[in-house]
């Protein structure tokens, strides 16, 4: 039971839910468009993994933004792959981006601005133009040029924003780097703009949906992702044991690694040991930054029992 340890960002002011304003964002993109690094400069706390290797999400995770009277619910979906890629991935990974628009008052749509569109870019920007014209009601779109800081030179940023403008009806294009936070001001505003006035759904000082074991699985499986390669990171399974606060405010998580091979398990532990101590010593300062409290990890590594 993790419910001792309760992270809160202060205690936010009490507003009249009469007064109050919510909107969902749904938010669209390839997998690596910078989508979970967005959402973690949204949020102002990582709630989603962030790797550069593909489909570091796995679920759809909503990071909350509070300010004044207007509360931002950013949904993070997974990845959108081609068509030819679609039979490589769990259906639920590759349904629940266009499901995520169902309900939501707006949708960003990422795109990696430093590389060319593929297949994937396009048929996502196609299906989104077939829905725009077919659909009574589409929610607005907004377009992030994302990772601005590696174009050059930067009239490319335009042939791109006219390229994908002439397909799709966008309301705004913002050219953005996540990393840095560039453009993304401007990009909350005009999300906030499409708050409409109902209650909020998430009390004011929470900045995600997850529990806080699911903040801790996301936090370790990033190292993972970052640390490990090949199939590892994808077939890892993983669960919060326990987490204990003590009288001095320090944090100790008991976590266990689920691998599908002996030959995995010697991977991850590394010899004597010491890739598994690593891989502790990154995620318990991660988690200190996330939790803003001393933490320490301790990982066991096991191999899923046989079925």
């Amino acid at each position: 039971d993790d419910s001792s340890i309760i992270v809160r960002d202060g205690d936010a002011p009490y507003l009249d839910p009469k007064k109050q304003k919510t909107a969902v964002v749904a938010i669209l993109g390839t997998p690596n468009a910078g989508k979970s690094v967005m959402l973690n400069y949204i949020a102002e706390t990582k709630v989603s993994a962030e790797s550069p290797k593909r489909h570091t999400t796995r679920r759809e995770i909503r990071a909350v933004l509070t300010e004044g009277d207007t509360q931002l619910v950013i949904v993070d979906t997974p990845g959108i792959v081609s068509e030819a890629e679609q039979r490589d991935y769990e259906a639920t990974l590759t349904r629940s981006p266009w499901d995520a628009l169902t309900g939501a008052d707006a949708a960003l749509i990422v795109i990696d601005a430093a590389k060319r569109l593929y297949e994937a870019e396009h048929q996502m920007i196609n299906r989104l133009a077939k829905q725009q014209q077919e659909r009574e009601w589409f929610p607005p779109l907004y377009l992030a040029l994302n990772k601005v800081d590696l174009v050059h030179p930067k009239h490319k940023l335009l042939n791109l924003s006219e390229h994908i403008n002439e397909k799709l009806e966008c309301e705004m294009t913002h050219y953005t780097c996540g990393v840095g936070g560039d453009g993304m001001r401007d990009l909350i505003c005009d999300l906030q703009a499409e708050a409409k006035p109902r209650p909020w759904l998430f009390p004011a000082e929470v900045r995600s949906d997850l529990t806080f074991a699911e903040r801790v699985e996301e936090v370790i499986r990033e190292r993972i992702f970052v640390r490990f390669h090949e199939e590892i990171p994808y077939e890892v399974d993983q669960k919060v044991e326990e987490a204990t606060q003590h009288d001095d405010g320090t944090v100790v998580i008991r976590h266990s690694v689920y691998v599908n091979t002996p030959g995995q398990k010697r991977i991850i532990r590394g010899k004597s040991g010491l890739k598994l101590k690593a891989l502790e010593q990154d995620a318990s300062l991660e988690l200190t930054n996330v939790i803003g409290r001393p933490v320490t990890t301790v990982i066991t590594v096991s191999v899923k029992p046989q079925r």
